[in-house]
């Protein structure tokens, strides 16, 4: 799946986060402005630092996933978490639980061998989505999310969150320079009722939701493109103890339940 943001973390004071979202895919032009947004987040950085993909190895690409520690140190910060177990429930409401079955769809113990009794097939104990496959252990199936339980998670986790102005934002004479190099711009002269901007305003920040935008912001460089600075306060800082200053990583979160 693409990466929707890349996320940067400046502090973590207590229990409240402070750092920047950039926006790195057109499909989703703004942050959202949701608390599930800045649980999702906590989230994926926990599934990340379990799963051993975020450490301290060198990242030669420009805006590239970083933490401070190595992959075993990550594993033993996400074992030690006073909180471990509501993050796996939480993973679960918003991606669905991984349901190890047999071929034909009868569950097994977590060893991906033991048929569990009494026979069941999964699709008669869970609510199935259309995920399913094989992990190299055992065939498995995946439960839906819960938006519901989640968003009511994020209310109760999520006590303050704050979302600056975009920074980086090209102008709209950036852009219409590059459309229309041959002719000069003139910052005196409102743009005319075709532009899709409207006359009002005869230059200012562009709108993100504009593919022509993002022909202008392909060139640029990580450090140049939009993102909004968050700062995130937590019903109880231990939702906070996997996350450091100087950590980034891109995720696919959006705070939208699968």
């Amino acid at each position: 799946m693409t990466s929707i943001f890349t996320v940067s973390i400046d502090s973590v004071e207590g229990s409240t986060l402070r750092g920047r979202v950039h926006i790195i895919n057109p499909d989703v032009p703004s942050v959202p402005r949701k608390s599930v947004f800045p649980l999702s987040l906590l989230v994926d950085a926990w599934w990340h630092l379990d799963r051993g993909f975020l450490h301290d190895e060198d990242d030669e690409e420009e805006g590239g996933d970083r933490y401070p520690f190595t992959a075993d140190q990550g594993n033993d910060i996400t074992a030690s978490m006073r909180l471990k177990d509501e993050f796996s429930k939480l993973y679960e409401l918003i991606l669905g639980k991984h349901i190890r079955v047999t071929e034909d769809g009868y569950l097994l113990a977590d060893d991906g061998k033991t048929v569990l009794e009494p026979r069941r097939k999964a699709k008669d104990v869970y609510q199935l989505d259309s995920g399913r496959g094989h992990d190299g252990i055992s065939h498995f199936v995946m439960t839906s999310g819960n938006a519901e339980e989640f968003s009511q998670g994020a209310a109760d986790i999520v006590t303050r969150y704050d979302i600056s102005p975009y920074r980086n934002v090209p102008l709209r004479s950036e852009v219409a320079a590059l459309e229309n190099p041959d002719e000069p711009w003139d910052p005196e002269e409102p743009w005319g009722p075709e532009e899709p901007w409207g006359p009002e305003e005869p230059d200012g920040p562009a709108d993100l939701d504009d593919y022509t935008v993002w022909k202008l912001l392909r060139t640029c460089s990580f450090a140049e493109l939009p993102y909004a600075e968050i700062a995130v306060t937590v019903s109880d800082a231990g939702y906070l103890e996997h996350m450091v200053a100087g950590m980034r990583w891109s995720t696919t979160m959006t705070g939208h339940v699968c």
